[in-house]
This record gives C-alpha cells, structure tokens and sequence, in this order.
C-alpha cells in the first residue's frame, strides 16, 4: 500500500469515528513560528518557510499547522514524497473537525492542480473524500461547495462537480472562480449549449469575464450550421 493509500485509510477511520460524537468544530490555533513559516511561504521563500515549519513541527506536540505548511512547501516544490510524509503527520494530529477536513481538503487540492498522471487523481480524490465530510457536517464553510465540485472535477467526476458548482454561484453570483470552473466542466463534457447559457446573458449584460471569452467562441462555433 501506497504512502497516500495509507493516509486515505487514516482519514476514512477518522471520519467514521468522528461520527460516533458530538461535532467538534474549529482549528487549533498557530504559533507565532507557524505564522512567521506562512508568512515566507507567501512570499515565496519556499526553503525559509520548510525550515521553519520543520523548527516548529519539532517543538509541538500536535503539529498540525506546521505539517500542513510542510505539505504545502513539499507542493511548492513537487516533492511528492515528502508531501506524503507531511499529510501523515498533519492527519495525526488533526483535529476531527469539518473545519480540519477543509484544510485538508484544500491542500490536496492544491497538490491536485499541479500534480499529474496518478498522483493527481489520488489527491483529487482524497480532496474530494474530505471536502465531502465537511460538507454534510458544516455546510457554511466559506468555498467549500466551490472546492468540493473542483475536486470532483479533477477527480474525473464531471458530471458530480455541476450540481456543486452551481450552489456556489447561487450562493454568490460573484464567484467568477466557480463560474469558470462550471464553463470548463459543461466544455469538458462537450456540452455547447450549457456553455452558451450560461455565458451570453453575461455577455448582453457586460458582465462576461474576459478569460471565458474564449469559451463562449468554442460554445458559438461548436453550433450546428444552419
């Protein structure tokens, strides 16, 4: 068994145990190492802000925060491995909150977007696993609907992410991020029409975003000659 299987196999024990109580909610909080490790890690200071979490991830007992941010450094930088062994310890020392299962779930995201072959379907699917566990526990988490449908997406489970989607632009039509992963996902199912839609009362209105412009060209060409 994979590293990323076992850390799978982590996460479904965890959430099948965290049904049998009271729902814990929230994150523990940062040290003021952690925050310094993110704050370098915004500012693109990859090999400072991995020194620092690993500084930080030593002296704590639970560290969730710095194994998260390590995870995050090892993305950065497409160590695969070491993303593994840092998503081991961030799920040993997670809370069982949904408000953990969303960090998790985000940061797999992320190491799904840049990810290929395999190893980004196994982070798209474990996002996906832990997105949805939060969601039927705490459906009010900001973006979750959004994220969840591009795990989905990502996942090769088009047809789940729409549904998604489309919560999150009725939750917030100004979600110009949900809207174009819907675009993506109706154009990745070759659906023309859907795309159309949804884009030229957008247009009518001056309110289409220039990056799917290009989207509705594809819609407008794929129609049926007359």
């Amino acid at each position: 068994m994979s590293q990323l299987n076992t850390a799978v196999l982590l996460i479904c024990v965890a959430l099948t145990t965290g049904c049998e109580t009271t729902v814990e909610r929230g994150l523990p909080p940062t040290t003021t190492q952690e925050e310094r490790a993110a704050k370098l890690f915004e500012e693109g200071r990859i090999v400072e802000s991995r020194a620092l979490f690993l500084q930080a991830a030593q002296i704590n007992q639970r560290p969730f925060w710095s194994s998260i941010g390590l995870a995050r450094c090892g993305i950065a930088r497409a160590k695969w491995p070491e993303v593994n062994v840092a998503f081991r310890q961030a799920y040993a020392s997670a809370p069982k909150t949904p408000e953990a299962n969303d960090l998790l779930g985000r940061t797999h995201l992320e190491a799904a977007k840049v990810a290929t072959g395999g190893v980004r379907l196994q982070h798209a699917t474990t996002a996906a696993t832990l997105l949805s566990a939060a969601s039927r526990q705490a459906p009010e988490i900001p973006g979750l609907a959004y994220h969840t449908g591009l795990a989905e997406l990502l996942s090769n489970r088009a047809r789940n992410a729409i549904p998604l989607l489309e919560a999150a632009i009725a939750k917030d039509p100004d979600d110009e991020l949900a809207l174009q992963a819907l675009v993506v996902t109706w154009k990745h199912l070759g659906q023309h029409r859907e795309v159309l839609q949804i884009l030229e009362p957008l247009e009518r209105d001056g309110r289409l975003p220039v990056a799917l412009v290009p989207e509705l060209v594809w819609a407008r060409q794929a129609l049926p000659k007359r």
